[in-house]
């Protein structure tokens, strides 16, 4: 049982269990791993941790617990965040329960989990503890078929006759007829 099972598998995120919204494509894993086992496990797929950027993907992604964001600077306002690639970017959107980030009882806790039970909202944990986690890679763009040009007429067409491009068989436009 999958635990995007409510979920159709759309065409344009290959492979199996590959699931697009907007943007990406995303897999969920059930195994419980640490940030760090997880990001690999992501990058061997050739994808990175979840990163989420929206309220609209927050609530997608709001029955899966965790995302793929390590936070190497906590402040309430702004967080500095290592993301995935492991580049420090500005989050622009959080989701942060009511009194988080809060380094609880003093431990180091600098990476994220989603709250199942209250609302999906985000809480701090450490980097040791073992979640489950969703990969996300780019969705690939499609491109549209292109038909193969069509052959003109085998035998050529009659003196008088034309084929035109794009068509199988030759014309003659007459004139002059009367009923």
């Amino acid at each position: 049982l999958s635990i995007f099972s409510s979920f159709p598998t759309e065409l344009r995120c290959s492979g199996l269990d590959w699931y697009e919204f907007g943007e990406f494509c995303y897999k969920p894993f059930g195994d419980k791993k640490t940030w760090h086992d997880a990001q690999d496990s992501c990058r061997s797929q050739g994808a990175e941790l979840v990163s989420i950027r929206s309220m609209t993907e927050q609530s997608w992604l709001e029955s899966y617990l965790y995302m793929g964001m390590y936070v190497e600077n906590q402040r309430r306002e702004q967080e500095d965040v290592k993301v995935e690639n492991v580049l420090k970017s500005a989050m622009t959107f959080t989701y942060w329960a009511p009194g988080e980030p809060n380094n609880h009882d003093g431990f180091s806790e600098d990476c994220v989990e989603m709250l199942h039970q209250v609302g999906g909202f985000w809480d701090d944990k450490q980097c040791s503890e073992e979640y489950a986690f969703i990969c996300e890679k780019s969705r690939p763009d499609i491109t549209p078929p292109t038909n193969p040009p069509t052959p003109p007429p085998a035998q050529g067409c009659a003196d008088g006759w034309t084929a035109l491009p794009h068509f199988r068989h030759c014309y003659k436009v007459c004139s002059g007829f009367n009923r």
